[in-house]
């Protein structure tokens, strides 16, 4: 029961971190309550970094005040768009779709059943809404949970020693930049940035719960896994398409079918702020749907200031939460710009200058969208040497794992992959909104790239920006993928009804509910799927960092070692995590770090501690009292740096003051020249 009331502790905060920053602003554009619901997260976290960095400069205290000190500031400056907002007409239809729409909704209408009746009153779409949520949601959670093994866990993972320190780094100096939180492993004294919106938001709700480090992380995570992403999708068909509550429900039941997200980015890395960023990429789509013009006409439709706003609102936090989300934005969202621009042409062509009279404007959009993708894409990418990532498969391979939507080094499912393609073709022929599959290619032929290209010069103009790492790059398949898998989905039910009246009688929801999660059901049961939880399981259920032992004693650690002490610890081992989880300065807070020469030298020669008079003075000097002994068992490479680590119980410098198995606590002893001089003196 404690854990239970500490796990709805940490939901509690989470999910006021996540909409209570956000709540003015999206109350001031007068958004529909889906829309609403979906674009309050990347509001309240781009306020909350916003407010983050405004401490940092006027150096006020990082505490849960800060963010909503600023979110009704800048509520109240887009109020007046409110009061505009409420008086201005409903949209036009001026998308390259809204032909094709039109005649959509006439056949629709025409052929009745009760999934229109749904569409018809507010309960039944809420109850379409309310179902695709729990279904997707419920099988996200189910599969994160089992992979995890509890919500308590720790990561067993290189990056999560860096992303938990980082929030302890927070709450420490009270300061939440993000230029502090990469000053975490710069040299005393100096700044440099790092996304650190993630560390941002878990720092609040550590604040705000008063739980530990670990579990409101992970809370952070199953709340943007099992909530927004399967809500962001499905605002992504109800505002941007055609698709009825068929569709909707679809989009979110079936938030969890491929492994790509969000389950690997739940594991892998574990890339937490490159996790949040592709949460927040359905909106992001939201509005660059809008800005291309496909979106049908609708009371869902966006209005030009209403774009206007949230396009800063929703690329900036996805953005600021991952820097290559621009890149990712840029493969979705490019393509699209091009598709609409032709698509308006060809209507202008075709059809008089009326039709296309928005050519214009968005030709100039979209040249200089690609003026600035093109040096960004070629200049922000990080070094080749940091881009190593070698490629998995065969280009065989590689499309049918795309095709089936398979995470990386997973093998092709067909059946998913010939499900896929039926579904693309239904909604080229069938669907009042094909744009969707403009997106969806350009993300398959990513991945496919991503997957088979070899090492060179090619590889690293197309993937580097990613680091050419497959994992990020086929996460954006859900993305581009479920939406046509869903639109698909509603096309052939409403044709399979036509030619099968029984199907479209009063049972027609119940029918789509069942085909639904048989898709579901099946794929999550695929060798492909298995694969991806086998993986992902063994990125958390391993010793590999942190045993059970060793977190055992982290956690008795805070009753033995004095709040001003300082440890010596080994960030391989996992021994840096009594930073995060037991709130203790120690030498090492992650793997790769910039450092005094004393650091360097204790971390090669702390064990010689009483016999050298240098390395004895720099223990003295930075006050490193006791040392963690965890083993030589290390989560990557780099055992050589921290020599005088892990030997240090059996060379005489130190003394076991806790043990839980084999993790040990060690007091320093006093150097022998130290001793001499007292006893001298």
């Amino acid at each position: 029961m404690l854990t239970a009331l500490h796990t709805l502790a940490a939901l509690g905060a989470a999910g006021l971190v996540l909409s209570v920053p956000g709540i003015p602003l999206v109350l001031a554009l007068r958004l529909r309550p889906l829309t609403a619901l979906v674009a309050v997260v990347p509001a309240s976290l781009l306020v909350i970094t916003l407010a983050a960095e405004a401490g940092h400069l006027l150096s006020v205290p990082w505490t849960p005040l800060s963010p909503l000190l600023l979110a009704p500031v800048l509520g109240a400056a887009l109020w007046p768009l409110r009061r505009r907002l409420g008086a201005g007409p409903e949209p036009e239809a001026v998308g390259p779709d809204a032909a094709h729409a039109a005649e959509h909704a006439a056949a629709v209408r025409s052929f009745a059943t009760p999934l229109d009746a749904l569409a018809a009153s507010a309960r039944g779409r809420a109850a379409a809404i309310l179902t695709g949520a729990v279904i997707g949601g419920g099988a996200i959670l189910v599969q994160a949970l089992t992979v995890m093994g509890s919500v308590r866990a720790v990561s067993q993972t290189y990056d999560n020693v860096f992303h938990l320190n980082a929030v302890r780094h927070i709450l420490r100096l009270g300061d939440a930049s993000a230029w502090t939180v990469g000053g975490m492993t710069a040299l005393p004294g100096v700044e440099r940035f790092y996304p650190a919106l993630w560390h941002q938001a878990v720092s609040l709700v550590v604040q705000l719960s008063g739980q530990e480090i670990p579990l409101a992380s992970n809370v952070v995570m199953l709340l943007l896994a099992g909530v927004v992403w399967p809500l962001g999708l499905m605002a992504l068909l109800r505002t941007c398409t055609t698709a009825g509550p068929l569709g909707w429900m679809a989009a979110g039941a079936l938030a969890g079918v491929t492994g790509t997200f969000p389950l690997t980015m739940m594991s892998f890395g574990i890339l937490l702020p490159y996790f949040l960023s592709m949460a927040l990429m359905p909106m992001v789509m939201i509005v660059l749907v809008h800005l291309g013009g496909p979106a049908p006409d609708s009371p869902q439709r966006l209005r030009p200031a209403q774009v206007a706003v949230l396009l800063p609102v929703a690329c900036g936090a996805a953005a600021l939460a991952h820097p290559q989300a621009v890149f990712g934005g840029l493969v979705l969202g490019v393509p699209l710009l091009v598709w609409a621009c032709l698509v308006r042409a060809r209507e202008r062509l075709g059809r008089g200058p009326g039709t296309g009279r928005r050519l214009w404007p968005l030709l100039t959009v979209t040249a200089g969208v690609l003026a600035l993708a093109v040096p960004a894409w070629l200049l922000l990418r990080p070094t080749p040497g940091a881009s190593f990532w070698t490629p998995t498969a065969s280009v065989r391979e590689a499309v049918g794992q795309t095709l089936s939507l398979a995470g990386n080094a997973s093998p092709t499912w067909v059946p998913l992959g010939l499900v896929m393609l039926v579904c693309a073709a239904a909604v080229l022929r069938g669907s009042g909104s094909r744009w969707p599959l403009v997106p969806c290619a350009a993300v398959m032929a990513m991945s496919v790239l991503a997957r088979s290209v070899p090492e060179g010069p090619m590889r690293y103009l197309l993937t580097g920006n990613w680091y050419s790492d497959t994992h990020r790059i086929v996460a954006l398949l859900a993305v581009a993928a479920i939406p046509v898998l869903a639109l698909g989905l509603e096309v052939l039910l409403r044709r399979a009804a036509r030619s099968l009246p029984v199907l479209g009688g009063s049972a027609s929801p119940v029918v789509a509910i069942a085909v639904v999660l048989a898709l579901l059901v099946a794929s999550l049961l695929s060798p492909s799927a298995r694969t991806s939880t086998s993986f992902a399981a063994a990125q958390w259920q391993s010793d590999r960092l942190l045993s059970a032992d060793e977190r055992e004693l982290l956690e008795r650690l805070p009753a033995v070692v004095p709040e001003d002490a300082v440890i010596a610890t080994n960030a391989l081992n996992g021994s840096s995590l009594a930073y995060a989880l037991s709130d203790r300065e120690v030498l090492n807070v992650y793997m790769s770090f910039q450092a005094e020469p004393e650091v360097h030298l204790l971390n090669h020669a702390l064990d010689e501690a009483r016999t050298d008079p240098e390395v004895c003075e720099a223990a003295q000097e930075l006050g490193v009292e006791y040392a963690l002994d965890f083993g030589a068992r290390e989560v990557g490479p780099g055992s050589a740096t921290y020599l005088g680590l892990n030997e240090i119980s059996q060379t005489g410098a130190a003394e076991v003051v806790l043990q839980v198995g084999e993790a040990k606590l060690l007091r320093m002893l006093p150097c022998r020249t130290t001793a001499t001089r007292a006893g001298t003196a």
